[in-house]
């Protein structure tokens, strides 16, 4: 009963692409490295790839580890592994016809799913098909109706399409083909919108198998089905662990199997041929050692001896017979032993050909093969020839219904043949004619047909050569088009990349320009600054200068007329002291006048000392600040201690000026603020500059020194004038570091110009 598709028939030979060829002893060592793995889901696949890939060589050696690995992972209690592996070794054995073996390993794959829904419909499902493929209607029956409940109850659409297929294949021997028809129809409807087309496929196949009564019809029915086979998940055989429930086997040679059967019954011989020539150059020559290749050089046994190609029957007869490797009555299929049996009839051996047929008849079904013709008329056959009439006679009357419902096919071509000859050996002849008219006349019609399917496949190839040709015309226009669009877009294209480019260009001109204008307007704009900076400092220069001048013109009026007025008047008081000592009243008051005046006296020295350090000029520099560390320390309010190094050489009178009131002006702070007791002053002659150092040891003037006084002010004024900085700190231990740092020196130009004025001034 495996007409409604060749069951497992493809379980192993058609996964080539996907499997890896071992030997022997690499097999083995790869499954002692697994068996050493840790169970996991990665170990557990790559072993289910290793029994799989072993299957194809070395089917025994597969079941073997089968079992070893069933033993092991049931150990473990993970039901999905368990089912994985107890659903594949069952349908391994199923597919070869070892339905006994098979059996139990479903019962024990229902146990192991029986509590999970989804895994325990597909156990249901594959013990329909054993009991299906087995021919066990009561057991397949059963199966049906708890596989239909558990399914409706988990809404397992899949299932349910499958079990309809089942049932409407199995009551297409006893019910009326609407029945058949409708079940087919059910599944087809469950199964349309299911992502997956396995239950799809299996319902068009079979509803084309069972409900066209029509051969022709059923050649167009299944034509169609090829493009179905080309959907995904069909075309793609999945692994053990991708899908455990019933599935198609390589759709597409299926189909063209069921193309050759077609043509087989309608004694197309040549085109069964070609289409058994396509399932072969698909399934067995990439795998020529898999385990199904025995089956399938029994069957392209039998299409060469119709085909009359003796020969070439006889190689694929032995090439199976030394493949199943056992003793000839032991090999377990039927067409092996029918295609033995047509070639001992050829060579006259009837009984051997007997024989052959009757062990054909006790080998299992023979609707997985390329011939659907019964067996039974071809043991017939040989019985007439043998004179068993009666035994013939008893054949020929389980094969009326048979005959009838395919009398224009080669089953009642074969059936009125045998019939002839049989009422023709006993003497019949009224019935002899009958059954040979009928015989004619279904001849007549299939070579009729045959004829009208040769003419119509000669319009075919000449409508296909036209379409070639039309094609090609097409083909060649719509090149020469393509080209012309390629022109085209190359032209445009060109003209776009040119006006892309011109447009670069032009934004880069433009941003060049923006950007050189902005720096052009930057660095006017740093001209500006600097012209203002150069402004500010000429016009402090000017300022500090004419400030200088003013400090020169009033130090040179005290030095020059107030002094020695006031040494003039000292002179008066001390000559009226002397001529008025008798006046005891008017001699104090002279006496305070003249302390008054001496008081004055060295004030306005004092002032005029400060105003024009003349020490600067006189003795140096370095004696300039030694006489003001002096004096204040002489004081008494501050002991100064003044370091000076270089100097040695000329500077201007204004650079040193400016370096002695700087000095002059931080020493006051210390004194007025700082409260301090010790201080020191450095003033250090570098290569291109002066730093000066003034640090003491009161409590910090910093507050003051960030009030910015005039005098500060004066003196960050004159830093800044000479491109110096200057720095506050309070020290950690109390006191005060104030550093002036990068004090230019005077250009060349002032330090001569400042030279000559001093020699001029030392002339006068």
């Amino acid at each position: 009963m495996k007409s409604w598709l060749l069951s497992g028939v493809f379980w192993l030979i058609c996964l080539n692409v996907w499997a890896h060829t071992y030997s022997d002893a690499e097999a083995r060592s790869t499954w002692a490295r697994l068996q050493r793995q840790p169970l996991s889901e990665k170990i557990f696949r790559e072993t289910c790839d290793l029994i799989q890939d072993v299957g194809q060589t070395n089917l025994p050696l597969a079941y073997e580890w089968l079992a070893q690995y069933v033993a092991k992972i049931k150990k473990t209690g993970n039901r999905r592994w368990i089912h994985i592996l107890l659903i594949n070794w069952g349908k391994a054995k199923e597919s070869l016809n070892h339905y006994d073996e098979a059996e139990p390993i479903f019962t024990q794959a229902r146990q192991n799913a029986q509590p999970v829904p989804l895994l325990y419909c597909q156990a249901l499902t594959y013990t329909a098909q054993l009991y299906f493929d087995w021919d066990k209607p009561d057991s397949l029956a059963r199966y049906l109706a708890l596989g239909e409940q558990v399914a409706r109850k988990a809404n397992d659409r899949e299932t349910l399409a499958l079990l309809r297929v089942f049932r409407g294949a199995s009551r297409s021997r006893t019910d009326p083909i609407e029945t058949v028809c409708a079940d087919f129809n059910d599944a087809i409807r469950l199964a349309r919108h299911l992502p997956n087309k396995n239950a799809l496929f299996m319902a068009l196949h079979n509803r084309a198998s069972y409900c066209l009564m029509d051969l022709q019809q059923q050649v167009v029915a299944f034509d169609s089905l090829l493009m179905l086979a080309n959907d995904s998940t069909l075309a793609r055989n999945p692994r053990f662990y991708e899908r455990t429930t019933v599935y198609f086997r390589s759709p597409r040679p299926t189909v063209l199997f069921k193309l050759a059967q077609l043509n087989m019954m309608l004694t197309d011989y040549e085109n069964a041929g070609k289409f058994a020539d396509m399932v072969y150059d698909e399934l067995v020559r990439p795998n020529p050692k898999a385990p199904m290749v025995p089956y399938f050089d029994a069957e392209m046994a039998i299409v060469r001896f119709y085909q009359g190609q003796m020969k070439q029957a006889r190689a694929f007869t032995d090439s199976s017979r030394r493949l199943f490797g056992v003793p000839e009555n032991k090999i377990p299929y039927s067409g092996y032993f029918l295609a033995a049996g047509l070639l001992a009839e050829h060579d006259g051996q009837l009984v051997k050909s007997a024989d052959y047929y009757k062990q054909s008849l006790t080998k299992g079904a023979t609707a997985a093969s390329f011939s659907q013709i019964p067996p039974e008329l071809f043991y017939v056959r040989v019985l007439i020839r043998l004179r068993q009439y009666e035994k013939a006679q008893a054949i020929l009357k389980t094969l009326v219904t048979a005959a009838t419902t395919n009398r224009y096919s080669a089953v009642g071509l074969y059936y009125y043949q045998s019939l002839a000859d049989l009422n023709k050996a006993r003497g019949n002849y009224d019935a002899y004619g009958n059954a040979l008219d009928t015989y004619y006349a279904i001849r007549d019609s299939l070579t009729s047909l045959n004829q009208y399917r040769a003419v119509q496949q000669i319009l075919a190839g000449v409508r296909i050569r036209d379409k070639e040709q039309q094609i090609l015309r097409l083909r060649s226009e719509k090149e020469a088009r393509e080209q012309q669009l390629q022109r085209e877009r190359l032209f445009y294209g060109v003209i776009i990349a040119l006006a892309l480019l011109m447009i670069g260009l032009l934004i880069l001109y433009l941003r060049n320009r923006q950007l050189r204008a902005r720096q052009q307007e930057a660095l006017h704009l740093s001209k500006l600054e600097q012209l203002e900076q150069q402004q500010q400092i000429e016009l402090m220069q000017h300022v500090m200068e004419a400030e200088e001048k003013e400090r020169q013109s009033i130090a040179d009026q005290l030095h020059n007329e107030v002094n020695p007025l006031l040494a003039i008047a000292t002179l008066n008081v001390s000559s009226a002291l002397e001529k008025l000592n008798d006046s005891a009243t008017n001699s104090q008051k002279l006496q305070k006048a003249q302390h008054t005046l001496k008081s004055v006296s060295h004030s306005v020295r004092g002032i005029s000392h400060r105003l024009t350090p003349q020490v600067i000029e006189q003795q140096g520099f370095r004696a300039a600040i030694d006489d003001l560390a002096d004096g204040i320390t002489m004081s008494g309010k501050v002991r100064l201690q003044a370091i000076v190094v270089g100097f040695d050489q000329p500077f201007p009178i204004p650079f040193l000026s400016d370096l002695y009131r700087i000095v002059q002006e931080l020493v006051h702070n210390v004194i007025r603020h700082a409260r301090a007791t010790e201080a020191t002053v450095e003033v250090i002659e570098h290569d291109k500059h002066v730093t000066i150092l003034v640090d003491d040891n009161g409590i910090g003037v910093s507050d003051q020194i960030q009030g910015d006084g005039q005098g500060l002010r004066t003196i960050r004024a004159k830093v800044a004038l000479r491109n110096g900085q200057m720095d506050v700190h309070r020290k950690p231990e109390g006191g005060t570091l104030v550093v002036i740092d990068n004090l230019e020196f005077p250009a060349e130009g002032a330090s001569l110009a400042s030279r000559l004025g001093k020699a001029d001034r030392s002339i006068s």
